[in-house]
């Protein structure tokens, strides 16, 4: 005996795209281990195993958010990158050069700050 099932478009292909989401997420757990044992080297560094920076697109100078809870550590990459940059100690030297005043402005805003009508 064979039944009919009323089922409209929206219903299969909300079927579909949860299916898909299964099989993304089962595809993730197994493409990539998401635990191991990490070495703590010398000032407390550990190594980010290479799949997993590949996976989270954590590039050698890129800043991740590390969080504490407990005694658990949570490291995050950055979704949105924030402009960031070391700078070299003769470009800091340059940056304060080229940040002097002259010394009547430096007068001015002195006599401005200290209430003097000069």
């Amino acid at each position: 005996m064979r039944y009919k099932i009323a089922v409209d478009k929206a219903q299969i292909i909300s079927l579909k795209y949860r299916k898909l989401e299964i099989q993304t997420f089962m595809n993730q757990l197994l493409s990539s281990p998401q635990e191991d044992w990490l070495k703590i080297l010398g000032k407390g560094m550990v190594t980010i195993p290479k799949s997993w920076r590949t996976e989270m697109g954590i590039s050698p100078g890129d800043v991740v958010k590390a969080q504490k809870k407990g005694n658990t550590v949570i490291i995050q990459a950055q979704e949105d990158r924030a402009p960031y940059r070391v700078y070299s100690d003769q470009e800091i030297d340059t940056f304060i050069k080229e940040d002097k005043i002259t010394k009547s402005l430096a007068q001015k805003t002195q006599n401005i700050l200290l209430g003097n009508k000069k």
